[in-house]
């Protein structure tokens, strides 16, 4: 039998553990968008860009958009879940910030 404050616990590592393989997937669709992007420019000719597998990319895109939801998702609910069991929340970084505030 658990305690309320046990189930807590348990949803909030859970959370913790679906936000990491979330972020794992994120960074292997952005390499793969990397990859497509880069395709293209290892020669100069007219014909690769016309070969550049644009339904691809928009489906990577997509699928970026939805991970980014479910991340965003996934933050507050944990977050919600330290509140309660008194565990550390997920800190969140403005990444545009620290490139910022790193180059001053």
């Amino acid at each position: 039998m658990t305690t309320v404050e046990q189930d807590t616990i348990h949803q909030y590592l859970d959370g913790r553990d679906l936000l990491r393989a979330s972020l794992t997937e994120r960074g292997h669709l952005l390499h793969e968008l990397e990859k497509l992007a880069r395709a293209p420019q290892t020669t100069s000719s007219a014909a690769n860009i016309i070969k550049f597998p644009l339904v691809r990319a928009q489906a990577l895109l997509f699928e970026l958009s939805l991970i980014g939801e479910h991340v965003d998702t996934l933050i507050s609910e944990i977050n919600s879940y330290a509140e309660r069991c008194g565990q550390p929340p997920i800190q969140v970084m403005d990444a545009k910030k620290d490139v910022r505030t790193s180059s001053n």
